[in-house]
C-alpha cells in the first residue's frame, strides 16, 4: 500500500499550486509511509529525491520548512545522508535566517525566539552530515553556532520555563552538533563553560542532560581540563535524591579521571560508597576498581581500591 501511495504523496509535495497546508501534511504522510516500510525497502531514492528535497527546503513558509526538514531528518536516521550531501547547504541557509536574519512571521516566534522546533530540528539533521568542505561554509556554521551561544547564555532566573526550555532545546542540540563535527576549540571551550552553569540548576532534566554532554566532552582531551574546575559541582550531583542523575555524575567523575586527579576522584567515591543506595554499589565499586588498576603506580590508588573492596563487602546485605 505504501509504495501505491507515494506517487500521488509526492504529486502534492512538490505541486507548486497546493497549499503550504497541503504540501506540509504530504510530508509528514511521506514519512509515515517511510516508517512503516521494511527497512531494507526504499520508497523513495536519493538520486531523483534529493533535487526535490533541496528545493523543498527553499521554501520560506516556517510550517512547511519544519515538515520538509522533519522528513529530511528521518531520512538520514534510517538511511544516513548519502546522496542528500546538496542539503547540508540549505539547512545552514535556513539556520542562518533563523538566528541572524530572524526571518520569522509573529505566528512562528515563541518568546522572542524565531521557531526554536525547527531550529533544533536542523541542528540535530545537520549532525548526519560531515564538517561542510570549504573555509568560508565551516566559518559561516561557526559564526552560527556562535551567536547560538551567545543567545542562549541570557536565560536568566526572570525567563519563563517556557522560554528556557526552548532556548534550552537548541543549545543542547548546538552542543551535540559540536561534539558530531569535531569543531573548533573555542567553540568546545563555550559548550563546557555553557554545560558547567546547567550542573547547579534546580530542573532535573537539565542537569541530566548537562552531565551525558559534559561526559562526551570529557572525551576530547583538548577540553578535560577546562570540566576539572566543575568537579565539586559534580561530585554534588552524587548526592542527588534522582538516580539518573547520580548515575550520570559518577560516569562523568570516571570519564574524566586522570593519573592527576585518580587519588582524589576515588578518594570521593570511596567516601560515597559509605552513603550510597545499595542499587550503586556494584557499578560504583567496579569503576573504584578500574581507576585504582587503571592508575595502579600510585600506592594510594592501590589502598583505597582495598578500603573500597572492604567497605563494600561490609555494607552488602546478605
Amino acid at each position: 500500500m505504501a509504495e501505491a501511495l507515494t506517487p500521488d504523496v509526492l504529486k502534492l509535495l512538490q505541486s507548486g499550486t497546493s497549499r503550504p497546508v497541503v504540501r506540509k501534511k504530504a510530508a509528514l504522510c511521506l514519512l509515515r509511509l517511510m516508517r512503516k516500510t521494511p527497512a531494507d525497502a526504499q520508497l523513495v531514492s536519493a538520486d531523483t529525491f534529493a533535487p526535490l528535497m533541496a528545493q523543498l527546503l527553499e521554501e520560506r513558509d516556517v510550517g512547511l520548512l519544519l515538515s520538509c526538514v522533519t522528513l529530511l531528518l528521518g531520512i538520514c536516521t534510517r538511511t544516513g545522508s548519502a546522496g542528500y550531501e546538496q542539503c547540508q547547504a540549505k539547512l545552514m541557509r535556513i539556520l542562518e535566517r533563523l538566528v541572524h536574519l530572524r526571518e520569522v512571521s509573529a505566528d512562528y516566534t515563541y518568546y522572542g525566539i524565531g521557531s526554536p522546533w525547527l531550529q533544533a530540528k536542523v541542528l540535530r539533521t545537520l549532525q548526519y552530515f560531515p564538517l561542510p568542505e570549504g573555509t568560508l561554509a565551516q566559518r559561516q556554521l561557526h559564526d552560527t553556532l556562535g551567536t547560538i551561544f551567545n543567545l542562549c547564555s541570557e536565560i536568566s532566573k526572570s525567563s519563563t520555563i517556557n522560554k528556557s526550555n526552548a532556548q534550552h532545546a537548541i543549545l543542547f542540540e548546538a552542543i551535540s552538533l559540536i561534539l558530531a563535527l569535531d569543531c573548533s576549540r573555542s567553540l568546545l571551550a563555550s559548550s563546557v563553560s555553557s554545560l558547567g552553569r546547567f550542573l547547579s540548576v534546580k530542573e532535573p532534566n537539565i542537569r541530566y542532560l548537562a552531565l551525558e554532554n559534559l561526559t562526551r566532552l570529557a572525551l576530547v582531551p583538548e577540553v578535560l581540563e577546562s570540566i576539572r574546575p566543575h568537579q565539586a559541582t559534580i561530585l554534588a550531583n552524587l548526592r542527588d535524591p534522582d538516580v539518573s542523575i547520580r548515575r550520570r555524575a559518577l560516569d562523568l567523575l570516571f570519564t574524566m579521571c586522570d593519573g592527576d586527579a585518580a587519588v582524589e576522584v576515588v578518594e570521593e567515591l570511596v567516601t560515597y560508597l559509605t552513603v550510597a543506595d545499595f542499587g550503586m554499589r556494584e557499578e560504583l565499586v567496579l569503576k573504584i576498581a578500574i581507576l585504582a588498576e587503571k592508575f595502579a603506580a600510585n600506592v594510594e590508588v592501590r589502598q583505597h581500591r582495598a578500603v573500597c573492596c572492604l567497605a563494600y563487602s561490609l555494607q552488602t546485605p546478605a
